[in-house]
């Protein structure tokens, strides 16, 4: 095991006897090699929130980590945070994963267990169910007809409906699919695909919006409110559609200022039952308002990033204030009973 990753010597522990457990299914070589090139695909970026970044012991897992001699020594730590976030992008390290953690006695933030559990049909199965939710169908299958076939029909999923590889994220998506012989001609039997049904929602001004919402244990934090002229709503749609709309700032503004409590009640009481639901500690929910202040899920997971965030002067108040915010909830999550503890 390294010390810390900005150049501790091997086998020194900092103060605050955290690791940071790293890994990627695409990655093979030695179990303790660290370093800003690693590769770290299905993770998330919120380890760079803690007030002392740089405060950790890496733990990395390749994926030939069943033929490697060495294992990673936890004596000297309290607390692992689990950076292997996507369960379609990692299944095989999350795998070793969860043999390496099994003696380990301490806290561990995310089980590989919790995390395989998160993929986005597994979600909709476990929520689909809550008050106050819209959930729409994801079907999960292989590329070959009579598979897609058999498990559109078991989803219940209804065209149009989104199709996308699995274990890929940030908007990149094969196309809304109008029908199923349609979709039979986009898929390939070497890969696994998720068809999640379409459901549109624009305001009365014709604009889509989509909340984010961390979770940092029972902490919730909100990261954003963006709006776009398109149903698919991302990071750049701010810059490209929000200067234009004051009204939609100040929305987000207030929204950002005012955190869970801004919400309606139905739709807090809906995200509080989804953070019980799911045994992740940590995670984030996409989402939109409906008029009847019901929640529209779009995903929830671990995966998802923090930053970057926008530079532009006019969205200053969705800047540092809401890293101020999560900082604390992360510290405050991070800062258990178990990292308090002397351990030799």
């Amino acid at each position: 095991m390294t010390g810390k990753e900005s150049g501790a010597a091997a086998g020194q522990r900092p103060v605050g006897r955290i690791a940071y457990l790293f890994g990627s299914d695409r990655q093979h070589g030695r179990a303790y090699a660290g370093g800003p090139g690693m590769l770290n695909e299905g993770s998330t970026d919120i380890r760079l929130l803690r007030s002392d970044p740089d405060d950790f012991v890496r733990i990395h897992i390749p994926v030939n980590f069943g033929r490697l001699k060495l294992r990673p020594a936890l004596g000297g730590v309290a607390t692992i945070l689990n950076l292997i976030t996507d369960a379609d992008q990692n299944p095989q390290v999350l795998q070793w994963a969860d043999r390496v953690l099994k003696p380990f006695s301490g806290r561990v933030l995310n089980r590989p267990a919790a995390v395989r559990a998160s993929t986005r049909d597994a979600v909709y199965r476990s929520l689909s169910d809550l008050p106050g939710l819209i959930v729409p169908p994801v079907a999960r299958f292989r590329g070959h007809p009579p598979l897609a076939r058999a498990a559109v029909a078991q989803a219940g999923v209804r065209f149009p409906a989104i199709l996308r590889v699995a274990g890929t994220h940030n908007g990149h998506i094969l196309g809304t699919i109008p029908d199923v012989e349609t979709l039979l001609t986009q898929i390939r039997p070497d890969t696994i695909y998720l068809l999640t049904e379409f459901v549109d929602r624009p305001a009365a001004n014709g604009l889509y919006h989509k909340i984010r919402i961390l979770f940092f244990g029972d902490v919730p934090v909100i990261r954003h409110r963006l709006v776009s002229d398109r149903w698919s709503v991302h990071g750049a749609d701010r810059e490209r559609v929000m200067p234009d709309r004051p009204e939609e700032m100040d929305r987000e503004r207030t929204l950002l200022a005012g955190g869970m409590a801004a919400l309606p009640p139905v739709a807090q009481a809906t995200l509080w039952a989804i953070r019980a639901r799911l045994p992740l500690d940590f995670f984030g929910i996409d989402f939109a308002l409906l008029p009847d202040d019901r929640v529209l899920l779009f995903e929830a997971n671990a995966t998802m990033s923090f930053f970057p965030l926008s530079t532009h002067p006019l969205f200053a108040y969705a800047g540092a204030p809401v890293v101020a915010t999560a900082r604390a909830a992360m510290d405050r999550m991070m800062a258990g009973p178990d990292a308090l503890l002397e351990v030799a």
